[in-house]
């Protein structure tokens, strides 16, 4: 079967809403499976358990902020004792953190109970040195990605602003507009924030229907490699749950090659992850080089930029784990609006973006590894 041939099969099969734990998402796996078995790789399945406390955490430490500020808006005005005030707030500040990490870390308990994940791992030898990731879960929420972005956003500025009020506090009541910035940006990034309930409701075609198909093609034309491994994460929309459960289980080795979200519109965006404590930054640059002058080779636009803030991916938990690589993404701020909701189907997007993308990365490899 031709690479567009089974590619777009495998886009429409696996384009349909597969949170972590649910029944449809077993199939989906074995899709992905299948393909990586006739493509002469031998496959492993890792199953581990996943929890959604760190999208409580999250949803919860933005309630919490918002009340804080709230809490803390009179005191800041009115004639009080500067120290009091200051101290309280910071206390306050300091209590949702623990509180947040608390869940995050399961010391405080929370309702979602675990579920049942698993990571596909394909490999040809021991110890590859180069993977391939993408993650096949999807999940929707009562926010887009965009809404999330805009939200961190706004709420690392409100508190940024509230931190000032309280020092300034110490010396001077303060007037009311110097207060009112960081009132109004903390309780609207913590409301949007709040609504982090996960549900079941997004067919998940760019985040990350695209991504696997752009690793699985790639992996078809390095499949002649032995030093080339495929690994497809479950749980990563539960704070990278598949990743860090990978590092802990198989060990961090080699580098890699994320993909995470190719739209067929926008430019290409190449995110580098490079720790200098884990001496990964230099290789990571050469393969975040190699990846994109592949990529503007085949007529693509290419940026080199940063993770957008309230953004995670599995390549933070693998580079955190010492390894060196890169994230590839392609889309625009339409596409940040579309992930995380039910519009984020397969009808809207071209399954060639992400053939291109396998193609472009795979020469990227024979590159990096000669």
């Amino acid at each position: 079967m031709h690479t567009s041939d089974w590619a777009e099969d495998l886009f429409r099969r696996i384009s349909v809403p597969r949170l972590a734990g649910t029944s449809v998402l077993p199939e989906v796996e074995a899709a992905i499976a299948d393909r990586l078995s006739r493509l002469g790789y031998t496959v492993r399945l890792e199953r581990f358990k996943a929890s959604p406390r760190a999208l409580v955490a999250v949803a919860s430490a933005g309630a919490a902020c918002g009340w804080v500020v709230l809490i803390s808006a009179p005191f800041l005005v009115v004639d009080f004792p500067g120290w009091s005030v200051a101290i309280t707030g910071f206390a306050a500040l300091l209590f949702v953190m623990m509180l947040a990490f608390g869940i995050a870390d399961g010391v405080v308990p929370q309702r979602r109970p675990e579920v049942d994940a698993t990571n596909i791992c394909a490999q040809r030898a021991d110890k590859p040195a180069l993977w391939l990731v993408a993650h096949c879960d999807s999940k929707g929420q009562g926010v887009s990605l965009a809404g999330r972005v805009l939200a961190v956003t706004t709420l690392g500025t409100g508190l940024s602003i509230l931190v000032v009020d309280l020092l300034a506090r110490i010396y001077t009541p303060l007037p009311w507009w110097a207060v009112a910035p960081a009132v109004l940006l903390t309780v609207m990034g913590g409301a949007v924030l709040s609504r982090g309930a996960v549900s079941n409701d997004s067919p998940g075609a760019v985040d990350n229907a695209t991504g696997v198909v752009a690793a699985l093609v790639a992996a078809e034309h390095l499949r002649h490699r032995h030093d080339v491994g495929v690994l497809v994460t479950g749980a990563e929309e539960f704070a990278m749950a598949g990743a860090r459960a990978w590092v802990i289980t198989t060990g961090a080795n080699g580098s890699f090659i994320n993909f995470d979200g190719i739209d067929s519109r926008g430019r290409h965006r190449v995110m580098i992850h490079g720790s200098r404590r884990h001496g990964s930054a230099d290789r990571s640059r050469e393969i975040a080089e190699a990846v994109a002058d592949a990529l503007a080779s085949s007529g693509a636009e290419v940026v080199r930029r940063g993770l957008p803030p309230g953004v995670l991916v599995d390549g933070v938990a693998l580079n955190r784990a010492g390894m060196p690589g890169v994230t590839v993404s392609r889309g625009s701020w339409r596409t940040l609006q579309v992930v995380h909701t039910k519009s984020d189907r397969s009808e809207r997007v071209d399954v060639g973006a992400a053939v291109s993308a396998g193609r472009a990365a795979a020469r990227a490899v024979e590159t990096l590894l000669g």
